[in-house]
């Protein structure tokens, strides 16, 4: 039995620990997720020709160093043994990084990454608390559009500062911008639940027991429409269904295929939700934004910094690469959103736009996000109002100006789009709202 488990244990570690070199990431539930839930197509483009060569020499090798030793190698004693196993696990420690957590170091992050995916997989519930008894709505008219961005980092921002003019378009216009939002969860699939519901901090299971403030905007008769630029994923698929309609574009792609990807495409659904018969709109836009591969997310013409990313195994890449790919998404995101400004500016409407974690850059040696890093917890956050709705609410504008240097944790999203739509209920902490 030893002659078996030892060499495919050996192999398994090899292979994390060439995924490592390779993705500069750990193993995480998302990583997981994705070997699992796609199809052979899909998994086999991240498959390289090296990879497979690797995979199997280091197969190879753990056989043939088991053979050798139990036919070759004759020991009376195991204390030998066990003190050159005992050695090489502690090098494999230390290769595996020594500064992160036991759970996430080779071989025991391949238990503790297995339990997190199976906790993330659990069934969700399918009768959810609603909280909408007793609420009150004013408003008789107002457009609110959400926009649940992807991996958009605020100091990639030119609206904040950054080196790069990420943002001419927004700059030209009333934009504000939240650059301190902290985020939770790292990863979109955990992140969308915290987000839409009461979820916090303290008490995250609000994410799958409760409804979400979509139930609020349906109790006061708005018409509420999901616009999916990215596929359904069990731990937030049922929000999707909360709303009245729910149009998919680019249903055939995922973030493990490399073609080309854009948020320009939700545009002609926007056109056709604002066209809707109703006084009141929700409207939310789930994006792709600046989602890995970044060259699937942009179109030629927003290609302005250059070299970009030429392969798509990190390693492969420099830096240099990494960020001017990065860069360029972000200016397709500030076009993306200047356009559905463009289409809102004559109306009593206000935008919001959060995204849903941050990204890394090869600080640290971490890149993309769904790890530990300062970067891939903050998240860019942005608002706009139309002059109908600034007339109509002045102190929500100056107080949103105020609040834009503060700090939050996007527990802020909850209470501040019901605030935005002027809905009051009990559950409504106005204290956590960024136009209090």
């Amino acid at each position: 039995m030893f002659a078996i488990v030892f060499p495919l244990l050996t192999f398994l570690s090899s292979l994390l620990a060439w995924f490592r070199l390779t993705m500069n990431s750990a193993l995480t539930p998302m990583i997981l997720d994705a070997a699992l839930e796609n199809d052979i197509r899909t998994s086999g483009d991240l498959c390289s020709p090296g990879l497979v060569i690797f995979v199997l020499i280091t197969f190879a090798l753990s056989i043939a160093f088991v053979v050798y030793r139990f036919k070759r190698i004759q020991t009376r004693t195991f204390v030998i043994p066990a003190c050159i196993g005992g050695l090489l696990l502690v090098v494999m420690l230390q290769v595996s990084g020594a500064k992160r957590p036991i759970s996430e170091r080779i071989p025991f992050n391949i238990y503790y990454t297995f339990m997190k995916y199976w906790e993330e997989k659990q069934v969700i519930s399918k009768e959810r608390t609603d909280l909408t008894k007793g609420i009150q709505c004013n408003d008789e008219e107002v457009t609110v559009v959400f926009v649940l961005g992807e991996s958009l980092r605020p100091d990639h921002l030119g609206l904040n500062g950054y080196e790069r003019n990420t943002t001419p378009l927004l700059s030209k216009e009333d934009v504000i911008s939240f650059p301190f939002i902290y985020t939770e969860q790292t990863y979109t699939n955990p992140s969308v639940p915290h987000l839409l519901t009461r979820a916090d901090s303290t008490d995250y299971s609000r994410a799958y027991t409760e409804k979400s403030f979509i139930s609020f905007f349906n109790a006061c008769d708005f018409y509420t429409v999901w616009l999916a630029n990215q596929e359904a994923a069990n731990t937030y698929v049922y929000f999707m269904n909360e709303c009245d309609s729910l149009f998919h574009v680019n249903i055939d792609k995922s973030s493990y295929v490399f073609d080309r990807w854009v948020d320009g495409n939700l545009l002609p659904l926007f056109d056709n939700a604002l066209q809707v018969d109703k006084r009141k709109k929700m409207i939310l836009l789930h994006t792709i934004g600046s989602h890995w591969w970044y060259n699937s997310h942009f179109t030629d013409e927003f290609a302005h910094y250059q070299p970009t990313v030429n392969s798509k195994i990190i390693s492969s890449c420099t830096q240099e690469e990494m960020i001017n790919s990065y860069d360029n998404t972000v200016l397709y995101t500030d076009y993306f959103l200047h356009s559905l400004i463009d289409r809102l500016w004559d109306k009593k409407a206000i935008l919001i736009y959060q995204s849903d974690h941050g990204e890394a850059l090869g600080e640290e040696g971490v890149w993309l996000h769904a790890a530990e890093s300062a970067y891939t917890h903050q998240a860019a956050c942005m608002v706009w109002m139309s002059d109908k709705y600034k007339e109509l609410y002045p102190e929500k504008y100056e107080k949103a100006k105020d609040n834009s240097v503060k700090r939050f944790r996007t527990d802020y999203l909850f209470h501040s789009i019901l605030d935005a739509a002027g809905i009051g209920s009990e559950y409504l902490n106005n204290s956590l709202s960024i136009f209090r």
